[in-house]
């Protein structure tokens, strides 16, 4: 059996390089402005949750778009607020009324992050939508525990109601899929090892990971760090139980690493209980293939007659919105996407439809889901997945039996899942609906290869992985006096070379680029230093090494052209020209 290659390599120029394919339709626009009118505007008169005149200060405060140390000097008597935070060490002794305001507390929450400042797209978080915000104050109000059906009641038929949603929309049947709601992606992730795990060595519960068959956990270099460290959290013994797979140009798994690893653990009766794998980076959205690995995974164990077929978990928690296209239709384009995000989407959804074959798979509504933290949901194709976490009734001895075995209670790893996130990604999706989550999907989609386009046409800029067509952009700065083909010079720090003459080109590259970053300030968009944008090539022996860059995560809704068009202008740290401000026309 041929395998499929990682990613297609295509050998034309991609669509955003054309001026014409990143424009805006009029009737995109105008249903953009409607949607953050609607959903984003934090607008007292259509959500009335929001006249709460501690909430309208807060607002308004965050409707001041400006780097940190700019909103705390604007924010009345700003400095001496932090500096009394700074310095509070005593409760108050007695009570306060109803209805009066603590000062400190709407000081806090409005110099907290403000996702809602345009400019901000550093990484995989947005600004949570006003349904969003309504559903999980529900949530907190009625303060179900999910974790036990006597402390959630009815919450818990909402959770199983969002599952059977996703699982309708991924492919998964929605009788037989389980889902939990939980603490984050990390969380999630947890969740997925652990289903394998238990799944291939169920004597792991009483007697640890030690005991019995010798097994490797398999990830991908390109994985989140979460992918480690819950390794360790669980440990697992990284350096002798885990296997990191190469990643290729395109910072997807490489499916031929992959092969021969697994070949090679199941030629010596090694056990592989879990591969986790990543439908979108968070750094330059990278998208694995599932069914390939599918696929090797049943060619393998009954090529080697192995049991266990490894646990497929997906880390999706960044591109999983892009299942509301699975069924859209790109001939007639109903929404009026531009001509390069429609191959952005196109390209990604057809990575997409593979989610089905996933065993299980993370969902963080937190990120491009526009609802508040945490809003994880963990989603698991059959309900038999589940029953390998199960502990020993006998652990539970204060509740009802009876109840314990209809309800996840004894399979989940929290005592406590509150339901905020649960009720916050209902809500969402109940006033948004398919189209307006792909409505906003696209316009982040839009934005980013309207940012590739503008980097492509700069002196020195360089998109990394070009063909990756998500909204994370990645992308590295050369010194235009120095560096004449950023291409060619991406392609010499590449090699993997550890002479001193290739060390020293390549920090000078990366000192650059790093100047350039810290003196650019915060300017039309606010970007983040990466450590790992892209890497070498590998070694003869496997050995690689980082290459550090910049990226930008274009989920924001209330981003547009202009505040992009603001920082290409500055792009190489340009000198402000006199009376210049980092916002953009129309910003307040």
């Amino acid at each position: 059996m041929s395998l499929p290659s990682s990613h297609p390599s295509p050998d034309h120029e991609p669509l955003y390089i054309d001026r014409q394919a990143v424009g805006v339709a009029p009737a995109f626009a105008r249903e953009m402005g409607e949607i953050r009118a609607q959903y984003f505007s934090r607008n007292p008169k259509l959500w009335p949750v929001f006249q709460d005149a501690g909430l309208a200060r807060l607002f308004e405060a965050r409707r001041h778009h400006a780097p940190t140390a700019e909103r705390l000097a604007a924010y009345p008597h700003g400095p001496a607020l932090l500096a009394g935070l700074k310095a509070d060490c005593t409760l108050p002794a007695g009570m306060r009324a109803p209805g009066t305001q603590r000062e400190s507390l709407l000081f806090a929450a409005a110099l907290s992050k403000n996702w809602e400042d345009p400019a901000s797209v550093e990484n995989v978080v947005t600004m949570p939508s006003d349904p969003a915000i309504y559903g999980a104050m529900l949530g907190l109000a009625a303060n179900p525990n999910l974790v036990y059906r006597e402390y959630s009641e009815v919450a818990e038929e909402l959770e199983k109601t969002v599952v059977r949603q996703i699982a309708q929309l991924v492919g998964y049947d929605p009788a037989e899929a389980v889902g939990l709601f939980t603490q984050g992606g990390t969380f999630c992730n947890l969740y997925g090892y652990l289903l394998g795990i238990r799944k291939a060595m169920p004597q792991a519960l009483h007697l640890g990971l030690e005991h019995g068959q010798d097994y490797r956990i398999i990830n991908s270099q390109g994985g989140h760090y979460s992918n480690t460290t819950n390794l360790s959290l669980l440990g697992v013994n990284l350096a002798r139980k885990t296997i990191r797979v190469r990643v290729t140009a395109s910072h997807d798994i490489d499916i031929k690493d992959l092969e021969d690893q697994l070949t090679a653990c199941f030629r010596l009766g090694c056990l592989v209980p879990c591969i986790m794998l990543t439908m979108g980076t968070t750094d330059t959205f990278g998208v694995d293939r599932v069914k390939p690995v599918y696929d090797l995974c049943r060619k393998l164990t009954a090529r080697f007659g192995v049991a266990h077929v490894p646990h497929i978990h997906v880390d999706s928690a960044v591109g999983w919105p892009l299942i509301f296209f699975l069924d859209y239709d790109f001939a007639a384009n109903p929404l009026s996407i531009n001509p390069a995000t429609l191959e952005s989407l196109r390209h990604n959804v057809e990575r997409f439809r593979e989610l089905r074959f996933a065993d299980s798979f993370t969902v963080d509504f937190q990120k491009w889901g526009f609802v508040p933290y945490t809003s994880s949901l963990v989603m698991i194709k059959e309900k038999a997945s589940l029953q390998a976490l199960e502990h020993d009734p006998e652990n539970f001895t204060y509740f009802e039996k009876d109840t314990q075995g209809q309800t996840h209670f004894q399979s989940t790893i929290e005592c406590s899942r509150g339901a905020a996130g649960l009720f916050g990604a209902y809500s969402a999706l109940q006033y948004l609906g398919k189209r307006g989550y792909q409505m906003l999907v696209a316009h982040g989609l839009q934005n980013a290869n309207y940012f590739r386009h503008r980097l492509a046409a700069t002196p020195g800029a360089l998109v990394i992985a070009r063909h990756n067509l998500g909204p994370s952009v990645g992308f590295r700065l050369y010194d235009p006096a120095v560096v004449t083909d950023p291409a060619a010079e991406l392609a010499f720090e590449k090699q993997f070379d550890d002479s001193a003459v290739h060390r020293e080109r390549v920090n000078r590259n990366n000192a650059y680029h790093r100047d350039v970053f810290l003196r650019r300030g915060k300017h039309g968009l606010y970007t983040n230093w990466v450590q790992f944008v892209t890497n070498s090539d590998y070694s003869a022996t496997g050995a690689w090494t980082p290459i550090p860059g910049e990226k930008a995560v274009f989920m924001n809704p209330m981003t547009d052209f202009a505040h992009i068009d603001a920082f290409v202008a500055r792009l190489h740290a340009r000198r402000p020209e006199a009376g210049e401000g980092r916002r953009v026309k129309g910003e307040e």
